[in-house]
């Protein structure tokens, strides 16, 4: 306001220095005393070219060119605008009445240079000269005297191939425009300002229409209606403010709207250069504003970021180095997707490890803290229910807190932090699931559909890298799953088993039998129903070992132990399954059958350990003999050499695998829990 104060009054003086002039034979020659008496006027230096034309009638009316106004002392630069040409008429009558009416106010090329100093001052604060700087009043003195004009009137009022720029010390931000061509008219201080024009605004073409329905109001420090319709490069941004301007600050309310199909583009304008990262393509909003330079908050806000639209009130905090958001959104979808890598080629089987940069630097673009209820979260192929989160962004680092989380027809909480500040992206979570559907899971997470069943599953973990494949192989952590009434499906480990022991029974196996006997029993449709199957594990390097493996159900009981190596996608797992004639798995009639899952994420395979197997039968013949042979002494007595001679050699052919054949026959048929 005391910058277009400050034009006003030297508006005034130029018009009463050409009326007293005008009839002065050369003009030039008064040009000291016109540069001294503008200079008065505004507080700081004025200077004119050599050619300076005047007339009074009809109109009063002057031609300068090289008209320069000085920057204050401390400011960079001499000038604070210099015009090459400027021709201003104004109504004589008008300025006799108190009232300021310029028909004519036209810039030729005009070079305006805004700067605000880190302490706050400005350049554009004017102040007559013997004020104190930005002590000034805001309204203009009429020429020769202290009186502001009771009007203000402005008819063709044009700024033609000009440039401004604009250098904040306190946020270090530069803006800068050429080619501004513009127009405005003025018809009262009480009537609406309106003002059009374009430029080239940081490089980019605007367009700008602009209405301040009363100037006399703004300038008095009460409340003005401003509407704002402009294009910048390929945004469009709207406003319909109430703005209130006192000392020296602006406060505005009302509906605002942002189409910013290139975002990256749009905050480049400003001095906001986002990450060359994923994501942040583009932003629309509309809601109630309400704030000031330092921050704006948004009711009723719609806001579409990428894929993800939502709902609520948000405060954007923008007197920091970036700006903050702050706020409660709904939305019916997260979408994640634009973040993350692109998704393998759809195919069979489990894809590879990725070695594509996963870059989430775009978390360095703005501050947040945000609550977010959402119907479902999408990362990839994977889908949750209804879900809230809790957001936090500082510098690149993200946490996640999930206090509410549906996934697979279940539930639970979690955590999860992405700190993306440094070199490499590092990666902490821990989950807590219950109730989890396990085939949907398996789908999703082991790219098949064999494991059913309702289950839960616990997993904290740390991880460094930018790429799935980096993630993987430095993977840490612990956590455990408990899945019940379910089913593996394409193998059913009881007929295995039953499989195995009839080979066994029969005598004579060998590894090539035993391979046979497996295969012979795996069909498509095979599966294994289980009551429970659980496991603990822990993560080393991307290595997930599991001590125990239990698995129960109708007619078996298993246990196991194993590892699977995430990086290398291979598995080598032990499992010892014992058959039984009883449904509950108990005692009975048995066999233990050792097993073994060994290959690829894509082609696990399941086979008998002959080499335990093995050794359990000949084990077993063992202690059947020698517990034989030790009852046998015991009814004979005990010194009989004959006796124990025998029971060794029927030991060694035990252990060499013909006891068998010498066995008595009803062992064989019922010994079945030692094989």
């Amino acid at each position: 306001m005391r910058f277009i104060g400050g034009l006003i009054a030297l508006v005034i003086l130029l018009a009463a220095v050409a009326l007293m002039a005008a009839s002065l034979v050369p003009a030039s020659s008064y040009r000291g005393r016109i540069e001294a008496a503008a200079s008065d006027a505004v507080g700081r230096d004025v200077t004119l070219g050599e050619k300076i034309d005047f007339r009074i009638w009809p109109r009063i009316g002057f031609h300068v060119t090289d008209l320069v106004v000085a920057n204050p002392e401390g400011f960079d630069g001499d000038a604070f605008v210099d015009v090459e040409a400027a021709d201003i008429a104004v109504d004589l009558f008008a300025l006799l009445g108190g009232d300021v009416s310029v028909d004519r106010f036209v810039l030729q090329r005009p070079v305006i240079r805004l700067e605000r100093k880190a302490n706050g001052s400005a350049n554009w604060e004017i102040a007559p000269a013997g004020d104190a700087a930005g002590e000034a009043e805001s309204d203009a003195p009429a020429a020769g005297g202290g009186r502001s004009p009771r009007d203000l009137r402005l008819g063709d009022v044009r700024i033609e191939n000009g440039a401004a720029s604009y250098a904040d010390g306190v946020s270090g931000a530069r803006y800068d425009a050429e080619d501004i061509n513009m127009s405005a008219r003025l018809a009262g201080l009480n009537e609406p300002l309106e003002a059009s024009g374009e430029m080239t605004f940081q490089g980019a073409p605007a367009t700008f229409d602009l209405v301040v329905t009363t100037l006399g109001a703004l300038t008095d420090g009460e409340e003005a209606n401003v509407k704002l319709d402009a294009r910048l490069g390929s945004s469009d941004v709207g406003a319909d403010l109430q703005v209130v301007s006192a000392d020296g600050a602006a406060s505005f309310s009302g509906p605002v709207s942002i189409d910013a199909p290139d975002l990256p583009a749009l905050a480049g304008l400003f001095g906001t250069e986002l990450q060359d990262a994923p994501g942040f393509d583009s932003l629309t909003l509309s809601g109630a504003a309400a704030g000031d330079a330092t921050a704006v908050r948004l009711e009723d806000l719609r806001i579409a970021l990428d894929a993800i639209e939502a709902t609520g009130a948000m405060t954007l905090e923008l007197s920091g180095d970036k700006p903050k958001a702050v706020g409660s959104l709904r939305t019916g979808s997260l979408d994640l997707r634009p973040y993350m890598p692109p998704p393998p080629e759809a195919g069979a089987g489990f894809p590879e490890w990725s070695d594509a940069e996963l870059n989430l630097r775009s978390l360095r673009n703005i501050d947040a803290e945000l609550e977010f209820a959402a119907d479902e979260i999408l990362v990839n192929q994977i889908r949750t229910g209804q879900s809230r989160v809790n957001m936090s962004i500082e510098n690149g680092r993200l946490t996640a807190d999930l206090p509410q989380l549906q996934l697979y027809e279940g539930g639970g909480s979690g955590r999860l932090t992405v700190d993306a500040s440094g070199a490499a992206t590092r990666f902490a979570g821990y989950f807590d699931l219950r109730a989890v559907q396990a085939q949907p899971f398996a789908i999703d997470f082991l790219k098949n559909d064999r494991l059913l069943g309702v289950g839960a599953l616990r997993l904290e973990f740390t991880a460094l890298g930018d790429s799935q494949k980096a993630i993987m192989s430095s993977l840490d952590g612990e956590g455990g799953f408990d899945i019940a009434d379910g089913a593996i499906k394409g193998v059913n480990i009881v007929k295995i088993a039953q499989s195995l022991k009839s080979v066994v029974d029969g005598g004579g196996f060998s590894p090539t039998a035993l391979v046979a006997a497996v295969s012979s029993v795996g069909q498509p449709n095979d599966e294994t129903s289980f009551t429970e199957f659980l496991s603990a594990f822990s993560i080393s390097d991307g290595v997930a070992r599991a001590p125990t493996i239990s698995m129960a159900g109708p007619f078996f009981t298993m246990t196991g132990d194993g590892l699977v190596d995430l990086p290398r996608q291979t598995v080598d797992i032990n499992l010892s399954p014992r058959v039984t004639d009883r449904t509950d798995g108990g005692d009975g009639l048995a066999f233990s059958a050792p097993l073994k899952i060994t290959g690829t994420f894509n082609a696990p395979k399941i086979g008998v350990d002959a080499e335990a197997l093995i050794a359990d039968k000949a084990a077993g013949q063992g202690r059947r003999l020698l517990e034989r042979a030790l009852g046998g002494g015991a009814s004979d007595g005990a010194g009989d050499g004959d006796g124990v001679e025998s029971a060794a050699k029927s030991l060694l052919q035990g252990i060499l695998g013909g006891a068998a054949r010498n066995a008595p026959e009803e062992d064989d048929e019922g010994g079945g829990d030692n094989q």
